[in-house]
């Protein structure tokens, strides 16, 4: 049998993020077109195993990991997606690591430590580019910005009802601002004659108990991609006013489907969102407001606008030339899959 040409490490986590990303790669590598092996699908993302997928990779002139973690040793040409804003905080963010586990914390010296022994480090957008970078200058011209891919399930749909809703795709964290931002929302919401609905990833106790019994919110848990899509087809606007990111799939999901998202006006927010996005100021119940005003204007949905084919292409390196050739770290930050 011929060796593949390709290995990827998916080992770590299968929620969240890292689960979409793996679930759009399934589907890409459905037809056993691409010369790709994956290896660590249902792996934890641990120290043995870091070092038993440099002994899995043996031979492969490229490996890439989807888990943040370069490989050491193995391939002519290593590729790594790094994807945790937590790993690249700025130093007046650092207090946020208080709020996060032992775990975490440890692994933030490995893993920029590792992006050393990387040729290509792509990450979700530029901002993300730019924490990296300010971390780690070492690898500045290493870097290519690659916005995740996101593949609608279909076009949107009315609701039944023909009430508005607002969905809140968060859960909620530590580090997330959702829960502050989510008393705004609803403050804004208090002011306007329609009923307009608020549906939330989350459950009741994980939110305080007077947001959790709020009259407007309907919490829905935490629902499996495929199911959410759902919900995504049906609703009228998206609010995520989560900051520290190093995507922000709701920006994006917003603009494939062809929602307004109200979100913080940031150039993360710019570049991901493109024309779906609806500014508003944080913590600003009247800029809020102001902004619910748009909820109603049609947004062009762009399903392509981040195509799962273009973006593994790019990622594995699968439009470049084999084997054995050295990596052209020049021509790396031009690949881009938004417009910013």
């Amino acid at each position: 049998m011929k060796q593949a040409q390709i290995v990827v490490d998916a080992a770590g986590g299968a929620g969240g993020g890292a689960g979409r990303l793996k679930t759009e790669l399934d589907a890409f590598l459905a037809d056993g077109a691409a010369p790709v092996r994956v290896i660590g699908q249902d792996r934890q993302l641990t120290s043995s195993w870091l070092l038993r997928r440099e002994v899995d990779a043996a031979g492969a002139p490229v490996v890439a990991s989807l888990n943040n973690v370069s490989f050491a040793w193995r391939g002519d040409e290593r590729r790594v997606l790094v994807h945790n804003a937590l790993h690249f905080l700025a130093p007046a963010e650092r207090g946020l690591l208080k709020l996060q586990p032992r775990s975490l914390r440890a692994q933030i010296p490995v893993v920029r430590g590792m992006l050393h022994r990387a040729d290509v480090i792509a990450v979700p957008c530029s901002a993300m580019a730019d924490r990296v970078a300010d971390r780690v200058p070492a690898v500045r011209d290493r870097l290519v910005v690659l916005a995740n891919p996101v593949s609608p399930v279909g076009p949107r749909v009315p609701t039944d009802d023909g009430v508005s809703t607002i969905l809140v795709p968060v859960v909620p964290s530590p580090f997330k601002n959702v829960v502050a931002e989510l008393r705004v929302l609803l403050a804004a919401l208090d002011r306007r004659p329609e009923v307009i609905r608020v549906r939330m990833t989350a459950h009741p106790h994980e939110l305080p108990a007077d947001l959790a019994r709020h009259p407007r919110l309907d919490l829905l848990g935490q629902v499996p991609h495929h199911e959410l899509s759902e919900h995504w087809r049906r609703t009228t606007a998206v609010f995520f006013p989560c900051q520290v990111e190093s995507f922000g799939y709701p920006l994006a999901e917003a603009r494939v489907y062809g929602l307004p998202v109200l979100a913080p006006d940031t150039p993360q927010s710019r570049e991901v969102a493109g024309s779906a996005l609806t500014p508003y100021r944080l913590s600003d119940v009247d800029s809020l407001a102001d902004a619910l005003d748009g909820i109603g204007r049609t947004v062009v949905a762009e399903p392509d606008a981040f195509e799962r084919g273009a973006y593994f292409t790019r990622l594995l390196g699968l439009d470049r030339e084999r084997p054995g050739r050295q990596p052209d770290r020049s021509s790396a930050v031009e690949a881009r899959a938004v417009r910013p």
